[in-house]
């Protein structure tokens, strides 16, 4: 029988759920961060990539808490001072705790680094159903 023929046979309840996009609620999490180089609508960003490890607190213990391989991020326009002044608040920590100094070392090298982040989440001013993520600290480990 082949793979295809087994996975076939499969029933839905076996098959792992997706992980969720969503902005991880406010609170301290364990994640992998990794930054990435990116293009948005014709400006130079970073994105801070983070997966889910595991929830340390939550700060609304109500709150849905992510399962770990859910995924979050947040974007750094760098064309203004505001994207460029947030990326170096999240780039700072690793850049000490893995001794790199130049944006360069810390977007090439901070792959899947294990860290705990303090969020939040924020409402678009336009669009109060879109929610974007917040890091507020970051603690290399």
């Amino acid at each position: 029988m082949s793979e295809l023929d087994n996975l076939l046979d499969t029933t839905l309840d076996d098959i792992e759920d997706l992980p969720s996009f969503t902005p991880f609620p406010a609170g301290a999490h364990r994640v992998l961060a990794s930054f990435e180089q990116k293009e948005i609508n014709s400006h130079p960003a970073i994105e801070l990539n983070l997966k889910m490890v595991e929830v340390v607190e939550l700060a609304e213990p109500t709150a849905t808490p992510p399962v770990p391989g859910d995924t979050a991020n947040t974007m750094f326009l760098l064309d203004n001072e505001f994207g460029l002044g947030n990326f170096k608040k999240c780039a700072t920590p690793f850049g000490e705790a893995l001794g790199f100094s130049t944006m360069r070392e810390i977007v090439e090298g901070v792959k899947e680094v294990e860290c705990i982040v303090m969020t939040s989440v924020r409402k678009d001013k336009n669009d109060p159903d879109k929610l974007y993520l917040n890091v507020k600290e970051i603690a290399v480990v």
